[in-house]
């Protein structure tokens, strides 16, 4: 295809009014690439929780993103943005993890209860009022129908502050616990019922500077007996994994965990990935202002998440051969440089394009890939910080292009994910260099990334006789026409959606919320192939009706 990107837009049904993009019964001869969708290999049920959330106290994340008060101007349920939680229905969030991060191990859980709170100097060098705490975020989870993830305090805290804060949270008032007395009469009477507990955060920076050695002597510490209850599930307990690919962290911790100890079992080992913008440094680039090698540069090294699972999956077998742990990758996401910030109190806020949305398609993708190695993934984070689904100023409130993706993906839950082989052409990364890949603005490791870029890459799942199949094409100029086949069946009907832009610079911002959206796909299956053009700089979620 010789094809420029602007001319391919302006000719294709992408410019007409519908936007839809049709379907063409090319031979295989005459294609770009293949997709070879094979339903009898299996690889995992698709957990809803791949497509979890991360809120933390930091910037505007909470003050101002999801909190406003009762007395604001802002429309809100109890004094959480109404708009922020209709968001996080329409993304049907399976489960959000707060306080922190960071932030998580300076927070003292008492301190946000009741009417008097006090103001504490938080981690990000910013005050706290506490308006926001336990009660404030289970409201959050259950007017969303999201699970709640609590990370405890392990670096400032105590293990007794932790088994307390699971029994403020889950003991039911007729066991006669007065930490539940105190919940119920700080306005719920009903058990929280929390699953999910992390136990301390990047601990091998922010969270207390420790060794694995250190931190699994803390981890034992902490789990040696949390209290349960007849009435729940037995609670799933996350121990603080690597800082990207720090694999020797993973081996030393897990060994020191279960050594003589095999009743501190974690559910999940936390795993930190972010993707800076130039790979010279971390959280650095700009997030708007790219040039083309900058942008495959981007997506090459985000695409080092499915080596970092593979890595962390193969050290676990080393002290955990049945794979009864399983990845927790709890903050993902592109982190770049200031420069895009909503306003200077808002720290880590930053502008989201198209590059990021296919940044999500790519990772989201991995997950599946991998649905039998991660348990849960939770996006950095959900507002007004980094990898922002929203972004929320006073009563001025948009969705990014990552939202669209969360949304296109959704429907891959619940499915069981299939190997999928894609064919095309790579892509060499043109800034190939070491990249950092640390969790934090902590000192980290480095990666080799000259990898090539993927041009076709993506991830199918199967729904009885309905197949999701969710592809993201990272050339900038190049559509590809691709054969879609799936083995033993034919495709009778199909069906999407596509995100895509003339300009991979593309943003919603306040003034202008509708810049990048969606656009439906019509498909006419013609037998065994399906012959479909992905657009250039694109991420498409097709349902394909199978015989």
């Amino acid at each position: 295809m010789t094809l420029s990107r602007r001319s391919f837009l302006s000719t294709s049904a992408l410019a007409a009014a519908t936007l839809a993009l049709r379907s063409a019964p090319l031979s295989a001869a005459t294609t770009d690439a293949t997709i070879d969708i094979l339903p009898g290999e299996t690889i995992a049920p698709i957990a809803p929780e791949l497509y979890s959330h991360f809120l933390e106290q930091l910037g505007g994340v909470i003050y101002d993103g999801v909190w406003v008060g009762e007395d604001s101007h802002v429309a809100n349920d109890k004094g959480i943005r109404r708009k922020f939680l209709e968001s996080m229905r329409a993304v049907q969030a399976p489960v959000i993890r707060w306080p922190g991060g960071c932030f998580a191990d300076s927070y003292d859980w008492r301190d946000a209860l009741g009417k008097d709170r006090p103001n504490r100097t938080a981690f990000w060098t910013q005050q706290d009022n506490n308006q926001f705490g336990t009660h404030e975020f289970m409201h959050v989870c259950r007017a969303t129908g999201a699970e709640p993830y609590l990370a405890a305090n392990v670096r400032s805290g105590t293990a007794r502050d932790f088994y307390q804060w699971v029994e403020y949270c889950n003991a039911p008032v007729s066991s006669g616990s007065t930490l539940a007395k105190e919940r119920a009469a700080n306005g719920s009477e009903d058990p929280f019922n929390v699953r999910y507990w992390g136990v301390g955060n990047e601990s091998w920076g922010c969270g207390g500077d420790m060794t694995p050695e250190e931190y699994a002597s803390e981890y034992r510490k902490f789990t040696a007996w949390t209290p349960r209850y007849e009435s729940q599930n037995e609670l799933r307990l996350v121990a603080c994994g690597p800082n990207g690919d720090h694999v020797d962290w993973t081996r030393r911790v897990m060994h020191s965990i279960l050594k003589d100890a095999a009743g501190h079992q974690p559910w999940g080992l936390s795993v930190h990935y972010y993707t800076s913008g130039t790979g010279r440094k971390f959280a650095s680039g700009d997030a708007i202002n790219f040039n083309n090698d900058e942008f495959y540069d981007l997506l090459a090294r985000s695409s080092i998440m499915e080596t970092i699972i593979t890595d962390h999956w193969t050290a676990l077998a080393e002290s955990d051969p049945q794979h009864k742990t399983r990845l927790v990758v709890d903050e993902w996401g592109a982190w770049y440089g200031k420069g895009t910030m909503i306003g200077p109190e808002y720290n880590l806020s930053q502008q989201l394009t198209l590059r990021d949305a296919l940044l999500a398609g790519i990772t989201l993708d991995i997950f599946q890939r991998h649905a039998d190695k991660v348990a849960m993934a939770n996006v950095a984070q959900t507002i007004n910080c980094l990898h922002s689904l929203m972004l929320a100023r006073g009563d001025q409130f948009v969705t990014t292009p990552v939202f669209n993706v969360f949304q296109m993906y959704a429907a891959h839950r619940g499915g069981t994910g299939v190997r999928a082989n894609f064919q095309a052409a790579t892509i060499p990364n043109p800034l190939a260099a070491p990249a950092s890949i640390g969790g934090s603005p902590a000192s980290g490791g480095t990666v080799d990334a000259r990898n090539d870029l993927a041009g076709l890459s993506g991830s199918a799942s199967l729904h009885g006789k309905t197949l999701i199949l969710t592809v993201v094409n990272p050339q900038i100029d190049r559509p590809l026409t691709t054969a879609i086949t799936v083995r033993g069946a034919n495709i009778t009907a199909g069906q999407g959606s596509v995100l895509t832009h003339k300009d991979i610079h593309a943003h919603n911002d306040f003034d202008h919320p509708n810049t990048v959206t969606t656009a439906p796909v019509t498909l006419k299956p013609t037998g065994k192939i399906l012959t479909h053009t992905f657009p250039p700089a694109s991420v498409t979620a097709l349902t394909l009706t199978l015989a």
